[in-house]
């Protein structure tokens, strides 16, 4: 799916789809997972608050070897904060990758077996103001 290119390309704070292997994870809360795929490794932080990030952090011990897909916010280059993942997901092609971007971007409802809702809004209130 050539995730490394598809990072670089996106600005950061964007909606990004990561879909590979699981080939690392770090035991805590939050988990941080590296999908990898041909184009080379990603670092993915997996909250419990993220959609299917419950799973992820239960000390699930067939994580490594397992095929995901993650609907997160780019951070850089190389690392994705996840706001949904699902494992054992089928492969995707760039075109359902897409798709998917396309879908939650215009706010239409994804379907539930996709594990892909969007997560709420936040607002931060600094000593400058709220933004």
């Amino acid at each position: 799916m050539q995730n490394l290119p598809r990072l670089a390309a996106a600005p950061d704070n964007s909606l990004v789809v990561v879909h590979g292997v699981i080939t690392t994870y770090q035991s805590r809360d939050p988990r941080i997972l590296t999908v990898s795929d041909e184009s080379g490794s990603v670092s993915v932080t997996v909250t419990s608050n993220a959609v299917g990030g419950t799973v992820v952090n239960n000390g699930q011990a067939h994580l490594v070897g397992t095929r995901t897909t993650i609907v997160g916010l780019r951070l850089d280059a190389t690392r994705v904060r996840a706001s949904n993942i699902d494992l054992d997901a089928a492969p995707l092609t760039p075109a359902d990758a897409d798709n998917l971007l396309t879908t939650a971007s215009a706010g239409t409802t994804l379907p539930t077996a996709t594990l892909l809702a969007l997560p709420a809004a936040r607002t931060e209130t600094t000593t400058a103001g709220t933004r």
